[in-house]
């Protein structure tokens, strides 16, 4: 694996940090004839996987343009605390590692010997405020959305299907449920930043009597760069120790 993929397995890393991408503008549509529900997420948010640790191996394809690599993220999780990521390719040499808590963000580039240390606001500098850490976790694990779950959100029906659909100051948001209220689909928009992300789950496992990912699409664009990954979710455990080894050699250099 060369200098190019390294970096690009960085980019991956990045992009599902701030899962957001460029895009056109307006581009959640709306229901016609939907009907608006009693603001009630009780029920939504009881079926929102609980744990206090998440490990999984994901499979992963990665498309960037039309180039595709096929890696591996070793994702480790503890619920409000840290994640954990590894991302191997073949023979499960490492290419790069990363550790993300609710006020740092670490990466390693083994490739490249190169070690990136910024604080989490960092992103906000690509994508929005309403990204935060809690959300991030949300996402890998297959929970919705923390700040959709409030009274500013409209819950809408359409042929048994339900939407949740809202708006914070800087960002459109739009999740689908399945009938077992997890999102099987979220679509992202900033206008403010001209920016989208879609995510896609299109199976999850039911795990300890708890309802997270098994496989998922999420797809971005950003100018004349498409990244799409496809994921399949290995060997997942809720709530067994988890550690997040995280030494970076002497002789990395590291990038401002």
């Amino acid at each position: 694996m060369g200098k190019n993929i390294s970096n690009n397995i960085i980019l991956l890393l990045i992009a599902i940090l701030l899962f957001s991408c460029k895009s056109k503008k307006n581009l959640i549509a709306k229901s016609a004839n939907a009907i608006t529900l009693k603001a009630d997420f009780s029920k939504i948010d009881a079926k929102q996987a609980d744990f206090s640790t998440f490990t999984t191996k994901a499979a992963t394809a990665l498309t960037i343009n039309d180039k595709s690599f096929d890696v591996t993220l070793n994702i480790r999780i503890k619920k409000g605390e840290g994640i954990w990521v590894s991302v191997t390719y073949i023979a499960g040499l490492e290419a790069a590692r990363a550790l993300i808590t609710p006020d740092s963000l670490k990466i390693m580039d083994r490739i490249n010997n190169n070690y990136i240390k910024k604080p989490f606001a960092f992103i906000h500098q690509f994508s929005n405020d309403d990204i935060d850490y809690n959300a991030l976790e949300a996402v890998l694990v297959g929970n919705c959305l923390p700040f959709a779950l409030n009274d500013k959100t409209s819950i809408n029906q359409k042929d048994g299907a339900i939407t949740l659909t809202g708006q914070t100051n800087q960002m459109i948001y739009q999740i689908g449920l399945d009938q077992n209220l997890k999102p099987k689909s979220t679509i992202l928009v900033s206008e403010l930043h001209n920016q989208k992300l879609e995510l896609n789950i299109t199976a999850f496992q039911e795990i300890l009597n708890q309802l997270v990912t098994k496989t998922s699409t999420l797809s971005s664009q950003a100018g004349n760069k498409k990244i799409t990954l496809v994921m399949d979710y290995d060997k997942t455990q809720l709530n067994q120790p988890v550690d997040f080894p995280f030494n970076v050699p002497k002789r990395f250099s590291v990038i401002d």
